[in-house]
């Protein structure tokens, strides 16, 4: 039994240390082909497969995972990436880019988005996401390109993701302007006042009260009765003409 066990432990170690040697010994390639997995919102597939033909080009018989995955990387629109060889030789890249949830304006016209994360990253020439639009003054800064880095980044932040998860608030605002004083006024799609929001808190109160107002008193009094609807302040709703 004693020997039959050592057989055994002796040859699973043969077979391991074979598919070791067929994942990452060397050969006359680094690998068979690339399997890549991505979507085409920013950054379509051949500007990936460019990207590692360039690789290889100088590296052909070596991968530095690390120093491939840098390069993917470099692209702004790439959020993460993993690299690994499958079994069979197969070099497998999964690209992970970002999906913006809304587009910031500055006062200069310079345009980012940013992603349920919180993270900044420029707008594309070649694709053009419909997103809420942020119009922001030029006193207003997110620090190292995160809104999570400051307190007003993380309640705008989390006011978004409010209106990006609500079928009836995704659907009516379009537009949000932010002053030098943090206030928000949003701009409806479907009526011609503005909303006045006031600093991004206590959203689930100030969001019903918007609901009310389009539930009840714009059906009774016109819907564009109003030239402004003020919900910042705690159980009014102040409406002006």
């Amino acid at each position: 039994m004693k020997i039959f066990k050592k057989i055994l432990m002796v040859m699973t170690n043969i077979i391991f240390l074979s598919l070791l040697i067929i994942l990452f010994g060397s050969s006359d390639k680094a690998f068979n082909k690339y399997k890549i997995i991505s979507d085409s919102t920013f950054v379509p597939k051949d500007k990936i497969v460019s990207i590692l033909d360039n690789y290889f080009t100088k590296e052909p018989l070596n991968i530095n995972f690390n120093d491939l995955e840098k390069k993917i990387k470099s692209n702004p629109h790439i959020k993460k990436v993993t690299l690994y060889k499958d079994l069979t030789g197969n070099l497998n890249v999964i690209v992970n880019q970002f999906q913006p949830i809304a587009r910031i304006v500055y006062e200069n016209k310079s345009k980012k988005y940013f992603d349920i994360d919180g993270e900044i990253f420029p707008t594309s020439l070649g694709y053009s996401h419909r997103v809420l639009l942020i119009f922001l003054t030029s006193k207003i800064n997110f620090l190292n390109n995160n809104l999570n880095n400051t307190e007003f980044g993380v309640d705008l932040l989390n006011m978004v993701k409010y209106i990006e998860s609500d079928k009836f608030l995704s659907k009516i605002v379009s537009e949000i302007e932010v002053d030098n004083f943090k206030n928000i006024i949003i701009r409806p799609q479907i009526s011609k006042q503005k909303i006045i929001f006031g600093y991004p808190d206590d959203l689930v109160n100030k969001f019903r009260k918007i609901k009310i107002f389009y539930d009840d008193i714009a059906p009774a009094k016109g819907w564009n009765t109003y030239s402004s609807v003020n919900v910042k302040y705690r159980n009014q709703i102040i409406c002006d003409k």
